[in-house]
């Protein structure tokens, strides 16, 4: 692999967001959605933590997991 062809994107910050509002965020940046963990009891879930740290550069293409729980 060649190490200049790797394209890097910003990592958003998606604490706070719907699943879906992450999901789109994540495309728009060039990343893909990993595994989708909920905690806690049903209801409005809202991403708690994320698997790459916001704002950070990751390669496009990225899987980033998401820990989701009640609002």
């Amino acid at each position: 692999m060649n190490l200049s062809s790797i394209s890097l994107t910003l990592v958003p910050n998606l604490t706070g967001k719907s699943p879906t509002e992450a999901a789109t965020e994540l495309r728009a940046a060039g990343l893909e959605l990993g595994v989708i963990r909920e905690v806690g009891p049903s209801g409005s879930m809202i991403v708690l933590e994320q698997s790459t740290l916001p704002l950070t550069v990751a390669p496009r293409g990225t899987r980033v997991n998401l820990l989701v729980g009640v609002a």
